[in-house]
């Protein structure tokens, strides 16, 4: 799969997903200014290490994750790209997306993750838990930038497809001690249209295609990571 990077690393992956979605779950400021054309080398006591499979990925250093068997998940945040506009060139009040459509937008792609998530994880012997523990790790995740391309939108009824063909998405995700709270790592990457194929979204039916791809990806990425540390890896 050829990834789609234009723009310098797309401006250090949307600046690092705008300092990883304030809010909720995920509440990390950078530093000070963050560089337009690098990344910094150290964050909030993480160090930068060289990833093939995400864009960018921040490692306490010496950390060892080789105790961790199962994962706490927190609540799956997702925010739009604060460029996306879907009403700007929408006259019609009837074709206008409203408040309750964009939660569910938010909903389906949220609870998407989790799905994936869990299946990934819990299919290759790291069950997903609600409570905390000496083998637990937690890991807050979000979607930040969502930008959904919407070239129709059907006026029949209350059916409206968006796709994102050349949208695009980000995920942040910070890694935990579940215990003691210590911040162990951090990854922020992204996923253009080009990446996935396009994929729908749909006040009534939603077809996840493309966007269950990138979420499965992710999903590996951290499954081969705990295989790597515990030492299943094959």
């Amino acid at each position: 799969m050829t990834r789609f990077r234009p723009r310098r690393e797309r401006n250090v992956t949307r600046r690092l997903a705008l300092t990883l979605l304030a809010g909720g779950a995920l509440l990390a400021l950078l530093p000070g200014p963050l560089p337009a054309d690098e990344p910094p080398q150290e964050w909030d006591g993480l160090a930068r290490v060289k990833s093939k499979k995400l864009d960018h990925v921040y490692k306490l250093p010496g950390a060892d994750f080789s105790g961790y068997r199962r994962v706490r998940l927190d609540p799956i945040e997702v925010e739009f790209d604060k460029n996306w506009k879907p009403n700007d060139s929408t006259r019609a009040p009837s074709e206008r997306l409203t408040d309750s459509d964009l939660q569910k937008i938010k909903k389906a792609l949220a609870d998407e993750f989790r799905k994936v998530f869990t299946e990934e994880l819990g299919k290759n012997g790291y069950p997903v838990v609600e409570e905390d523990g000496a083998d637990v790790m937690r890991v807050s995740a979000a979607i930040a930038n969502l930008y959904i391309n919407a070239p129709d939108r059907m006026s029949a009824g209350r059916s409206r497809t968006y796709t994102t063909n050349a949208g695009h998405m980000t995920l942040v995700a910070e890694l935990r001690d579940s215990v003691s709270g210590q911040l162990m790592a951090r990854a922020v990457d992204s996923v253009q249209g080009r990446d996935t194929g396009p994929f729908m979204i749909t006040n009534s039916v939603t077809n996840m295609s493309a966007a269950r791809n990138a979420l499965s990806k992710w999903a590996r990425v951290l499954r081969e990571g705990l295989d790597e540390a515990t030492g299943r890896a094959k």
